[in-house]
């Protein structure tokens, strides 16, 4: 995997650690697009995913909703669940629904026209790091709380690149 780009996700991930209590979004059957975000940095070959959705502004009741959060201040956790931003389309981002993830359970590279999905903009990456960064620093302080249970799926996946 490479930061900055989407891939798909195998449904042997989802099913795998939803049959170990974690819970997802939709994954329609195969055909969401996950943006890469980073590597992480103590753990090599752990990257962060986070959940991506069209946006389209017919949606109005949905973006009504979730810029309540988004516009929440900086210290308010639920701030930095989602990000409105732009792609190839305009895209919501369900950072609160991030989770860990390794090149295993990476079905391929997601497409557009034939070339691979890539977040380019640099001041939306940043926004994107710094809300995903405070979601792992609360799910640090609070193991599980969150409904994908990134501490469990974390541990699960550092211990399969131990034992190669």
């Amino acid at each position: 995997m490479k930061e900055g780009f989407y891939y798909i996700i195998k449904d042997s991930f989802f099913d795998k650690f939803t049959a170990a209590g974690s819970s997802f979004k939709d994954n329609k059957g195969g055909n969401r697009p996950t943006y890469c975000c980073f590597e992480d940095k103590i753990h090599k070959g752990l990257f962060w995913a986070i959940p991506t959705s069209s946006l389209n502004k017919s949606d109005t009741r949905k973006i009504e909703r979730i810029n309540r959060f988004v516009n929440l201040p900086d210290n308010d956790l639920r701030s930095c669940f989602y990000h409105i931003g732009y792609t190839n389309r305009r895209a919501l981002f369900c950072i609160s629904s991030a989770f860990p993830i390794t090149d295993k359970y990476v079905e391929r590279t997601y497409l557009t026209d034939g070339v691979p999905l890539e977040l380019k903009r640099i001041a939306m990456k940043e926004e994107i790091r710094r809300k995903l960064l405070k979601i792992i620093t609360y799910e640090n302080k609070f193991p599980n709380k969150l409904e994908t249970h990134i501490t469990d799926i974390k541990n699960t996946l550092l211990k399969e690149l131990q034992e190669g």
